[in-house]
């Protein structure tokens, strides 16, 4: 018989919210270089180019998509992560609604980002060269498209390793706190490899001190905030409403405060030091002091920006859902041997 219940709560929708966010940050990069890519077929007079067609679909599939999924996901997880009801999943009815909205839009998006020439994540040569005849464009409008488009990868990824650890974890919230760890790993490391480190293998005679600015404070925060993530005296604490009884909820404990503050000055340093580029800039040339292929790598200076401003929004939902959640966290401290 089919359960056509959502279980939604109000902490269900926050942390559902924060789950879906970094779709959207996916959606939001993809959309651009969808953008992109429009302009080059309009300046070589590529007006049938089916896979636009395909691409203009999918940025409008993508987030409506997205969007159903924020409402489907606390069923999914009420039988899969509360109960541990496998049987029960199968025949809920908001649970299979969601595995449609992530695989139809996933299996579409796949079958453009597999083509030859996109599907090359780090060689922008590799990219060029084999990029497919029927979508010709001229440069810059391969890498525009193609780096984006692996960020919308990364980002269906991203959203189903996040409730593959919600359902793993079950109803220990100490332990699903954690889960946004897959969202910082996975966005900081596309996006500091593919585009600071990216910039530095070219070997650039100038503004390669931007890049480094960007993998030292990216490596200090992801640590950081991981760290925070995981341990027994971190976010898991300030969730434990046993020992956390702050008027001001998880805010009132220093791991939370600390967390945005790590992200903060992640969001600052990166915000300001790719605003004091001297060729590092957006448009022509597309090179930047002799490092060829800018397309291919400064979207990602810009890219983990917009990651930071995305996941700190997530971040406050998700920290408030759990907070709130009708089942308090209960913490098992570590044992001295």
């Amino acid at each position: 018989m089919i359960d056509f219940g959502f279980y939604l709560s109000f902490s269900g929708f926050l942390c559902s919210i924060a789950v879906i966010c970094p779709s959207f940050i996916g959606w939001y990069l993809f959309r651009a270089g969808v953008a992109d890519y429009a302009k080059g077929c309009q300046e070589v007079r590529n007006f049938y180019d089916y896979v636009l067609e395909q691409l203009e679909v999918l940025v409008v599939v993508i987030p409506i998509c997205s969007v159903l999924r924020v409402f489907f996901a606390p069923g999914l997880w009420y039988h899969l992560a509360d109960n541990g009801d496998f049987f029960g999943a199968i025949t809920s009815l908001p649970a299979i609604l969601w595995v449609l909205s992530w695989s139809v839009p996933f299996v579409m998006f796949m079958g453009i980002c597999l083509k030859p020439g996109v599907r090359s994540v780090l060689s922008s040569d590799a990219t060029i060269n084999e990029w497919p005849e029927e979508m010709y464009v001229e440069r810059p409008y391969h890498g525009l498209l193609s780096t984006r488009c692996h960020a919308m990868h990364g980002a269906f990824w991203i959203e189903l390793l996040w409730n593959c650890w919600i359902i793993y974890c079950g109803a220990d919230l100490g332990a699903r706190v954690g889960g946004i760890s897959i969202a910082i790993v996975v966005f900081n490391l596309g996006m500091v490899l593919g585009g600071p480190i990216n910039f530095l293998a070219r070997g650039p005679r100038c503004d390669a001190w931007i890049a480094q600015a960007y993998i030292l404070v990216s490596v200090v925060v992801v640590e950081g905030v991981v760290a925070l993530n995981h341990v027994w005296f971190g976010l898991k604490a300030s969730i434990d409403h046993q020992t956390n009884f702050s008027p001001l909820g998880p805010y009132g404990h220093w791991a939370v405060i600390v967390w945005i503050g790590l992200l903060s000055v992640q969001t600052v340093t990166c915000r300001v030091v790719i605003s004091m580029g001297i060729e590092l800039r957006a448009g022509h040339p597309w090179e930047c002091g002799g490092a060829d292929h800018k397309e291919f790598y400064y979207p990602r200076f810009w890219g983990l920006i917009y990651v930071c401003y995305g996941m700190l929004f997530s971040f406050n939902c998700w920290i408030i859902g759990i907070w709130c959640s009708p089942a308090p966290a209960v913490i098992v401290p570590a044992q001295a041997y």
